[in-house]
C-alpha cells in the first residue's frame, strides 16, 4: 500500500510515494518546477499531477515508479485538479481560460479534450462517481461556492448544496467509491 503526496523537502514541491509497509519515501519527480496534486489511476500503475515545468501549470502523467513523465495538456493558462475515472480511461480536470475555470474531460492519453462546463463563475475540483457516469464539482456560478453534480458528458448540471448569503468554503468534493446514481 502506498500514498502519493507532495513534499517540499528541499524547498521545492515534488511528488513522492510513501510506502506504508516500510514507511519509506520514494521520490517520483526531481526538477525545479512545482509538482502537486497527484491522483492515482484506478489500476495503481500511473499518476496524474500538475506541474509548471513547461511554464504555466499543466497536467502530466507518470508511472508509479517515477518513469515515463508525459505532458497531457498544452492549452489553457492554468490546468488543475486532475482526477481519473473509475474505468481508467478518462481524466477530468479544471482549466483556466478567459478568466474563469471550467471542467474538462480527456482520454487517459491526453487526447479528446472536451470542455463540459461553460457557465458563469468558476467550475473546479471534479470528482468521478464510482460508475463513471457522473461528476461532482464546485462552482461559483450563483455568486457563492456551491457543490454541483452533472453527467460525465456535462449534461444535467444541478446544484446539490448552495448556501446563499453565507460565507463558506466547501473545499473539494470527493465521491464515495460505493455511491452510484441511476
Amino acid at each position: 500500500q502506498e500514498i502519493a503526496l507532495t513534499l517540499s523537502r528541499d524547498g521545492n514541491p515534488e511528488l513522492y510515494i510513501l510506502e506504508l509497509d516500510n514507511m519509506k519515501f520514494k521520490r517520483l519527480t526531481n526538477n525545479w518546477a512545482i509538482d502537486v496534486s497527484p491522483s492515482w489511476s484506478p489500476d495503481g500503475k500511473k499518476l496524474v499531477f500538475v506541474s509548471d515545468i513547461g511554464g504555466n501549470p499543466h497536467i502530466y502523467m507518470v508511472n508509479s515508479d517515477g518513469t515515463g513523465v508525459t505532458r497531457l495538456t498544452f492549452n489553457g493558462k492554468y490546468n488543475a485538479s486532475p482526477v481519473w475515472s473509475s474505468k481508467n480511461d478518462k481524466i477530468a480536470f479544471a482549466r483556466l481560460e478567459g478568466g474563469r475555470f471550467d471542467i474538462w474531460v480527456m482520454n487517459a492519453d491526453g487526447t479528446g479534450q472536451i470542455q463540459i462546463t461553460s457557465n458563469n463563475g468558476n467550475n473546479e475540483n471534479p470528482s468521478w462517481s464510482s460508475d463513471g457516469r457522473h461528476i461532482v464539482f464546485t462552482s461559483t456560478r450563483e455568486g457563492i461556492t456551491g457543490i454541483y453534480i452533472m453527467r460525465s458528458n456535462g449534461e444535467n448540471q444541478s446544484p446539490i448544496i448552495i448556501e446563499n448569503g453565507k460565507k463558506w468554503n466547501p473545499g473539494s468534493p470527493v465521491w464515495s467509491p460505493s455511491l452510484k446514481l441511476n
